[in-house]
């Protein structure tokens, strides 16, 4: 694991001591290979590296949930998913979105330096948009304006994103510059943190690993479950008959090898060689996955017969940072003269 860090600066221009890393992730319940790879094995390597705060984000999830049960499981689901795969209680703080309701009051504030073609513009409200036509509401048009809210609220410096999403970063850059340039120096710009993660294809070898979509393999699931879902993918489409070479480079079981074992040269070689055959490599990358998250499914199951475990760790998350978001909010009403 390597990250790429850009330079943060405080409002003011200086270097902190230490970076304060922000990330949030959607309440979409149990995660998925994708999820695990895209982002949570850089959260529990950066928990030790920063002072790292990481939200479940059930405000942004409203904006296409609209059943309450769903999305209270669904959060309980990803908090589990989590601390299984990881996140630290004692290394890192965890929280759902909606227990600091602070985050919804700065997003007011800072909608009001933002411009709406700022908003308009965003390649991710183009897709929402055209993905649910029906329900083009408000808070996808101003899920930007929160994402920046969440960030700054704790004056985080650092977000880890991958490079293909850095462009949603600077969007909450921009809002920053907007409201700093306003009401004077208030808060940092935050900075990407690039990292390696991949963006992990699904089960279909075409689009990336989605629920909506239905081709994901979940992790967290039975066994049985995960070697059928591995079982199921698309190869390589031109590899028709067992004898013919293979192309490791374009086959998405063979590029998930590497992140399950160290021997994914020889396992390349013997597909370009016809020693194997899709078959082999996907029953070889069944058994890995089950083996390597088999600690991770005893921590799920024991965590989802305990909510109230979960819980607790949620809350006590969210009120660690409550002087936190106290004393930005206080500073920020000052400046905009509401105080």
């Amino acid at each position: 694991m390597t990250t790429q860090t850009a330079g943060a600066t405080t409002a003011a221009g200086s270097t902190p001591a230490t970076h304060r890393i922000f990330s949030g992730i959607q309440p979409s319940g149990i995660v998925h290979l994708g999820n695990d790879l895209g982002a949570i094995r850089n959260y529990v390597a950066l928990q030790s590296q920063f002072e790292a705060i990481y939200c479940i984000v059930d405000y942004h999830a409203l904006t296409s949930t609209h059943d309450a049960d769903v999305l209270r499981q669904r959060t309980r689901d990803m908090a589990a998913s989590l601390l299984a795969l990881g996140l630290d209680p004692d290394q890192c703080t965890l929280f759902v979105q909606s227990h600091r309701p602070e985050h919804t009051e700065l997003a007011w504030l800072l909608a009001t330096v933002t411009p709406v073609s700022w908003l308009e513009r965003t390649p991710t409200y183009k897709e929402k948009r055209e993905n649910q036509p029906d329900d083009v509401n408000h808070g996808l048009l101003t899920y930007p304006v929160l994402q920046a809210a969440d960030i700054v609220m704790y004056k985080a410096t650092l977000v880890p994103v991958g490079k293909d999403q850095a462009a949603h970063l600077e969007l909450s850059r921009e809002i920053v510059r907007a409201f700093n340039h306003r009401y004077g120096d208030t808060f940092p710009e935050p900075q990407a943190v690039f990292t390696e993660a991949p963006v992990v294809l699904g089960t279909d070898g075409v689009r990336k690993m989605s629920k909506s979509v239905g081709n994901t393999i979940d992790i967290l699931g039975p066994e049985e479950l995960i070697r059928r879902e591995v079982m199921s993918m698309v190869t390589d489409t031109k590899r028709i008959l067992r004898t013919d070479p293979g192309r490791p480079e374009v086959c998405n079981v063979c590029q998930l090898q590497p992140f399950f074992g160290d021997d994914h040269e020889d396992l390349w070689e013997g597909e370009r060689t016809a020693r194997t055959g899709c078959v082999d490599m996907k029953k070889l990358l069944a058994e890995r996955i089950v083996r390597h998250y088999a600690p991770a499914r005893e921590r799920y199951a024991e965590l989802m017969a305990d909510p109230a475990e979960i819980d607790c760790i949620l809350e006590a998350g969210a009120d660690r940072l409550a002087p936190m978001a106290a004393e930005t909010m206080d500073e920020v009403r000052h400046r905009m003269g509401l105080r």
